[in-house]
């Protein structure tokens, strides 16, 4: 077994395990609030009781709370203290149990192989839920060592142990490994330049529709590439050889991909397996459709949170704004998944609380 055979095992058995429980998403917003409660910081009722539920689903084995790359990254924007990053992590570590989304690149990646193995004739195929979760360590990526001047059998021996070191590592540890450092993007060049492009073509969308296959390309410009690699290793795999495909072939490659892609957004079903294209595109269409609403540099962070969550989980917990806007009937992206979304801390207490009490 490679080490990435390795890896794909683990994910696989990870994934099984939690078939049982509701995945519960919670925004850098929602973490914040759990904390001050579980530190005794704050002594708002609706959040006090929100954890409670959420601690006693987690240990009846009824749901978990697993975080993504997002999330990750936005807790190193906190202050290294016991008050902020540190006690957030902690409580990370608690409800998710170690567990994470796989990073959006790959989590893409594995949607776009699915819908070309299904494309093929394919149907004994893992399910998403089988292989898009992974543990803290590996939050942004995979990563092992390479020791090319060891036999393959001691090299393979070396890079497991590497592996499982990481896959039991928690977000707490690797907080107190990273310190004071915080190399995160802010997005504030990025969210500048899109609302000066937004507002220089504001006059040509006509209709959300074509705002939405313009960022319908957009996202499917990104896939294809990914596309192209999953169509040339298939073909390897067929021939059983290897392929260096020149510089033209490849750009022939990606452009098919991109118009297989792009043709099957025509049916609906396309939206259910290419999930992550679909909610992107629709959340950017509906951020433009408003041509007076600006992009902030954090609304990069709440859409990767909104795209994880009404992709792959029961519950979403986020902002008055943002579940306003994914719940918009122009997009419901709650029909996706069947996510629910909740802004009111009440209202997803008294939720949780009912279904804790189903699950005890």
């Amino acid at each position: 077994m490679s080490i990435l055979e390795h890896n794909r095992a683990r994910q696989i058995e990870l994934g099984r395990s939690l078939l049982g429980r509701l995945k519960v998403y919670l925004d850098a917003r929602y973490w914040i609030i759990l904390r001050d409660a579980a530190l005794d910081v704050s002594s708002d009722a609706g959040a006090i009781k929100l954890l409670n539920h959420l601690r006693r689903g987690v240990a009846n084995g009824c749901l978990v709370c697993p975080i993504s790359a997002s999330m990750f990254l936005e807790l190193l924007k906190q202050s290294y203290s016991q008050g902020r990053r540190i006690g957030t992590a902690q409580l990370i570590d608690e409800l998710s149990l170690g567990v994470s989304m796989a990073p959006p690149h790959t989590v893409l990646g594995t949607e776009v192989y699915s819908f070309l193995l299904k494309s093929k004739g394919f149907v004994d195929l893992y399910s998403m839920q089988e292989l898009i979760w992974t543990k803290v360590g590996y939050v942004l990526g995979v990563n092992y060592p390479s020791i090319s001047q060891l036999p393959p059998t001691e090299e393979l021996v070396i890079q497991e142990a590497f592996y499982d070191y990481l896959w039991n590592y928690t977000l707490s540890g690797m907080v107190e490994m990273i310190g004071d450092k915080t190399p995160t993007p802010h997005f504030k060049d990025l969210a500048y330049e899109t609302n000066v492009q937004n507002t220089l073509h504001k006059d040509e969308l006509r209709s959300f529709a074509q705002t939405y296959d313009i960022e319908l390309r957009g996202g499917i410009e990104v896939a294809s590439e990914i596309a192209a690699d999953v169509i040339q290793e298939l073909a390897e795999k067929d021939a059983g050889c290897t392929f260096s495909p020149t510089p033209e072939q490849r750009a022939s490659t990606v452009n098919m991909c991109s118009n297989i892609l792009y043709y099957a957004f025509k049916k609906a079903t396309a939206r259910d397996t290419l999930r992550c294209i679909h909610i992107g595109a629709s959340i950017h269409a509906s951020m433009r459709w408003d041509k007076c609403r600006k992009f902030k540099p954090n609304d990069y962070y709440d859409f990767e949170h909104a795209t994880a969550a009404l992709s792959y989980c029961d519950a979403f917990l986020t902002e008055g704004p943002l579940h306003d806007l994914v719940t918009r009937p122009q997009i419901d992206l709650t029909a996706v998944n069947g996510c629910k979304v909740f802004s009111d801390i009440e209202a997803a207490a008294d939720h949780f609380g009912k279904l804790c009490l189903n699950c005890s």
